[in-house]
C-alpha cells in the first residue's frame, strides 16, 4: 500500500463507517419506501403510536407538528441496492423541506417570535421557535423548546443536544424525546443544526468554526430567554457525540457537563483541552455497536450497514485502519476522562434493572469518581449504534442493532446533569 492511499484511508476509513450507520438510521426512520406505516410520538412520552392510513391526529392541542411523526419501512425486500437508497434519501431531504414548520413563525428572533413566546408564558404552555445566529458569513439556525414551567424572572438550565451525521435538529427531537423530558424536569432543550448535516467532530478540520457557533448560540438564547450560564449542558449521538467531547474540551468554563451516545472520541480531541478543570461525562455505549471499538480481543463484522452500503471490504471497525484515522478504542476514551478528571481507583459497579428482557439488552453500570469529577459509563450488553429508549422498531434495529429499551438515554442525560453547575 503506497503512502498516499495509506493517508487516504486514514483520513477517510472511520468516519465512511459512521457515515454509513447514521445513514442508514435516517433513512430508515424518515424516508418514504414502497410500504410504510406512518407514527407520531404520544405528546409528553417517549412512546409512538400506529396514526391510520390518510389520517391525521388531533389532540387537545391541535394538530401535532411534522417533526412529531416518523416512518417506518415495512419493505416486502430485504435491503435494497446503496444507489436505491441514495435517491430515496435524497427525495425525502426534498419532501422534508417542503413541509410547513410549524415553528418557523418564531424563527429568527422576530417580533412574531417575540409576541408567541410572551403568550405562550401567560397561558403557561410549552412553546417552540427557531433562531439563528450569523458565524463565518453563514446564517445558522437551532430550534428551541422552552417547558411551561419557565418564568422570566428565573434563570433556567440549558441542554444542548446534537444530531448524527447526515441527521438533522429535528431527526434528533424526534429520536430522543427530549422535549417532554424537558417539560417534565423544568430545562430548556436546544437543537443544534450541523453545517451539510454534520460537526467537526475532532478527526479533521471541516472549515467550519462549530465551536463559535455553539458560542454564539448561547449569546443569542440569552438574548429570547433566561438561561442559566452555569448550567449548560452538551450531548449528542455518534459524530454529535464526538463534537460534545470537542465541546467540554474547548469550552469547559461554559459547559458544565457532558453526555455521550455511541460514540468514543477522536485522539486528536484530547490536545484541545483548555485547562486542568475536571468536566463531568457520562457515556452509553453498546457492545455490539458495529462502529465502536471495544478492544476486547473481538471483531466485529459490520455486517448489514457494509453490505448494504458497499463498505464490507473494510471489514470491521476493530482493526488497524480505523486505529491509524485516530478513532480511539472505549477504554481508551474512558482512561482519557478519567484521567483528567483525577478519577481515583476502581470503579462502582452496578447492574441495571433489566426491565424489558424482550429487547435483548442489559446494562451495566460503572461509576468513577463523585459529584465534580464524575465520569459514568453505561454499557449496554447486546446493544447497537442507537440511543436507548428510542421507540424499539424492527426496521431500525435490523440495520443498526438492538435498541435497549431498560433505560431511556434522555432521562438519564439530564438526571446526571440537573446536580452540577459551573
Amino acid at each position: 500500500m503506497s503512502y498516499k492511499v495509506s493517508r487516504q484511508l486514514r483520513s477517510v476509513a472511520p468516519m465512511a463507517l459512521i457515515t454509513a450507520a447514521e445513514a442508514m438510521l435516517v433513512s430508515t426512520m424518515c424516508q418514504p419506501a414502497f410500504t410504510q406505516t406512518q407514527y407520531e410520538w404520544v405528546p409528553g412520552s417517549r412512546q409512538a403510536r400506529v396514526v391510520p392510513s390518510g389520517q391525521s391526529s388531533q389532540s387537545g392541542q391541535g394538530r401535532q407538528a411534522p417533526q412529531q411523526r416518523y416512518l417506518q419501512q415495512t419493505q416486502p425486500q430485504q435491503y435494497q441496492q446503496q444507489q436505491y437508497q441514495r435517491q430515496q434519501y435524497q427525495q425525502y431531504q426534498r419532501q422534508y423541506q417542503q413541509v410547513p414548520n410549524h415553528s418557523s413563525t418564531a424563527s429568527q428572533g422576530s417580533p412574531a417570535a417575540t409576541t408567541q413566546s410572551q403568550q405562550s408564558q401567560q397561558k403557561g404552555k410549552s412553546y417552540h421557535f427557531v433562531d439563528s445566529v450569523m458565524v463565518d458569513g453563514l446564517q445558522r439556525q437551532f430550534q428551541v423548546h422552552v417547558p411551561a414551567s419557565y418564568d422570566r424572572s428565573k434563570p433556567m438550565p440549558v441542554v444542548l443536544i446534537f444530531h448524527g451525521l447526515h441527521m438533522n435538529s429535528t431527526m434528533m427531537m424526534g429520536m430522543t424525546g427530549f422535549n417532554p423530558v424537558a417539560d417534565h424536569n423544568n430545562f430548556i432543550a436546544v437543537y443544534g443544526e450541523g453545517v451539510n448535516n454534520r460537526w467537526s467532530d475532532g478527526r479533521t478540520s471541516s472549515g467550519v468554526d462549530d465551536i463559535a457557533y455553539v458560542s454564539s448560540l448561547l449569546d443569542k438564547l440569552a438574548k429570547e430567554v433566561n438561561i442559566d450560564r452555569r448550567r449548560v449542558y452538551a450531548c449528542g449521538i455518534s459524530n454529535g457525540g464526538f463534537f460534545a467531547q470537542v465541546l467540554a474540551c474547548n469550552l469547559p468554563d461554559k459547559i458544565a457537563a457532558a453526555g455521550v451516545v455511541a460514540s468514543t472520541m477522536m485522539d486528536r480531541t484530547q490536545g484541545m483541552m483548555q485547562g486542568s478543570k475536571a468536566v463531568p461525562i457520562v457515556f452509553f455505549l453498546g457492545t455490539e455497536d458495529p462502529l465502536l471499538p471495544w478492544a476486547d480481543g473481538r471483531t466485529k463484522d459490520i455486517g448489514k450497514l457494509g453490505e448494504t452500503l458497499g463498505l464490507g471490504a473494510l471489514g470491521s471497525i476493530d482493526n488497524g485502519l480505523a486505529r491509524y484515522g485516530g478513532l480511539m478504542t472505549v477504554p481508551e476514551t474512558i482512561g482519557f476522562w478519567t484521567g483528567h478528571n483525577n478519577c481515583n481507583g476502581s470503579p462502582q459497579v452496578t447492574q441495571v434493572a433489566d426491565r424489558d428482557p424482550r429487547d435483548g439488552t442489559t446494562v451495566k453500570k460503572e461509576t468513577y469518581g463523585s459529584y465534580s469529577n464524575q465520569v459514568v459509563l453505561y454499557t449496554i450488553e447486546g446493544g447497537g449504534h442507537t440511543w436507548p429508549g428510542c421507540p424499539n422498531l424492527s426496521a431500525i434495529s435490523g440495520l443498526t442493532g438492538k435498541i435497549c429499551q431498560d433505560v431511556d438515554a434522555s432521562e438519564l442525560l439530564w438526571d446526571f446533569f440537573k446536580s452540577r453547575s459551573r
